[in-house]
């Protein structure tokens, strides 16, 4: 390896070290939205899968543990804040990394629009239905954007900080919900092992569909990734908060879901799959409405930190792929005192906002939230597909010689190869079970607009090509060798 000799040297860069492990580990848990994801998702499960919706969870955190894994080691081996687009050009080359970082670019940027659509609708709810004010979700929406752009404009140390007092509000207000419920579930005898089996499946169940919607909610943990330039000692903080971010939010899902549970009664799940606000009748009924509203505000805290991260991680992405050159150079513009890159945040910030309330003004908030979480899921699930073949390639060809040379490290076939795998054969699944059946109208068109995407993706693939052929026989070289420098 040789320095790097791109011409974005003489710029300003990431502020190398300026951020600690609990900062990577924030990132990716404000991503997950662990609070969003539970307060949502278990409504369609309690439909799907009754009172054995924790059982589901069980399944899906061992199903993302595998996929933190090939992950982790990638992000050992090259600490970037390209995250998977750099991951796959080393496993694949130029061309599948490429086409990796294009569908980063559309899972990251259309989190954004897809939190900022749930925040802003459901803010527009909760004010109208506490305090009887109406004001129209586009007003929340613009102003959501504007202060989660400006928060992440000022830093990314200014902008994790805030999302852990975030976190630690919300979390803490669910906690505390737990505890109440499991404690008065504990005096009336309702404490059951019934919803980890089987035996907590209703007759008409779907067990795929519940596991699937799952392992949807870890979506988002390898968002940490993209702080490799930025957090001290990134060979070890970037694996680690991995791995340790689906380990706690893992158990967060699997605790919460059994809370869902017993304190709805396992006999009134489908009762439960009607709820708008499931959660919310429970604090209510276990504390009353002082709590009903904290668990309210709570959803949408979540939703702010969330869209935080999400766009930090995005930006860091487009500036990657920017600094490479394959995408416009002014792109990659990173702020002189801040160190973040402000073209990126301010061009991810105005593409949300016209997709968020383009497609909600053309259907209704809800249904774009629906839509657009589709088009995230299966542009994730392909880049983790594309990225755990990358972990195999990469470990079983350039990366073995280098093990078997060294006499102290063997081959481990179990997790350079089994296990990826593994990974790619359970992703595959579960995108099917995410395509078929098809989703009613608008959602069916969802698989429509990616496979679009992904074809414009290799026509700018081509053009670049043809126009610029060193940047793309360079592309995804650069990241940290050591911690003083970045080579390629």
């Amino acid at each position: 390896m040789t320095p790097a000799t791109n011409s974005s040297n003489q710029s300003p860069k990431l502020q190398r070290n300026t951020l600690q492990l609990r900062h990577a580990v924030v990132m990716a848990v404000a991503a997950m939205s662990p609070v969003g994801a539970i307060f949502f998702n278990t409504i369609p499960q309690a439909g799907l899968v009754g009172a054995a919706m924790p059982l589901c969870y069980i399944i899906g955190f061992g199903v993302a543990l595998l996929v933190a894994d090939q992950i982790s080691i990638l992000a050992a081996e090259f600490p970037t804040s390209g995250s998977l687009y750099t991951f796959v050009t080393q496993g694949l080359g130029v061309r599948w990394g490429f086409l990796a970082g294009w569908l980063s670019l559309i899972s990251f940027g259309v989190a954004i629009a897809f939190v900022f659509l749930v925040m802003s609708a459901n803010f527009q709810e909760l004010l109208l239905h506490w305090f009887g004010l109406h004001l129209n979700w586009t007003l929340w929406y613009c102003l959501f954007t504007l202060i989660v752009g400006a928060v992440c404009y000022r830093g990314i140390r200014f902008s994790l900080q805030l999302d852990l007092t975030l976190l630690m509000f919300e979390l803490g207000v669910c906690l505390l919900l737990a505890l109440i419920v499991l404690i008065q579930a504990g005096k009336t005898g309702q404490l059951t092992l019934v919803p980890f089996t089987l035996t907590g499946l209703p007759q008409q169940s779907n067990l795929i569909a519940g596991v699937i919607l799952s392992i949807l909610s870890f979506v988002g943990f390898e968002s940490a990734t993209t702080l490799g330039e930025e957090v001290q000692n990134p060979r070890k903080s970037i694996p680690k908060a991995t791995v340790i971010t689906v380990v706690l939010v893992g158990v967060f899902y699997v605790l919460m879901s059994y809370v869902a549970t017993v304190g709805y009664g396992i006999h009134n799940m489908a009762a439960l799959s009607q709820d708008a606000a499931p959660f919310d009748t429970i604090a209510r009924h276990v504390w009353g409405n002082g709590f009903a509203l904290l668990i309210d505000f709570a959803g949408i805290m979540a939703g702010y930190a969330s869209a935080v991260a999400f766009l930090n991680a995005a930006a860091r992405i487009v500036y990657t792929i920017s600094r490479e050159e394959l995408f416009p150079r002014w792109l990659m513009h990173i702020h002189p005192t801040y160190r973040t890159p402000t073209n990126a945040i301010l061009g991810l910030c105005g593409s949300s906002a016209f997709v968020g309330l383009g497609l909600g003004i053309l259907w209704t908030p809800i249904q774009a939230f629906g839509f657009l979480g589709i088009v995230l899921t299966i542009a994730a699930l392909a880049i983790y597909g594309l990225t755990s073949l990358a972990c195999f390639r990469y470990f079983s060809t350039k990366r073995r010689a280098q093990l078997e040379q060294n006499s102290t490290i063997r081959f481990g076939w179990l997790r350079y190869v089994l296990l990826p795998w593994l990974s790619i054969i359970t992703i595959s699944g579960v995108l099917v079970g995410t395509l078929y059946p098809p989703p009613p109208a608008p959602l069916h068109l969802a698989p429509v607009v990616v496979l679009i995407w992904l074809l414009l993706g290799i026509g700018v693939l081509r053009f670049l090509q043809i126009h610029k052929p060193e940047a793309i026989r360079q592309a995804g070289r650069l990241f940290v060798v050591d911690e003083t420098e970045t080579l390629s």
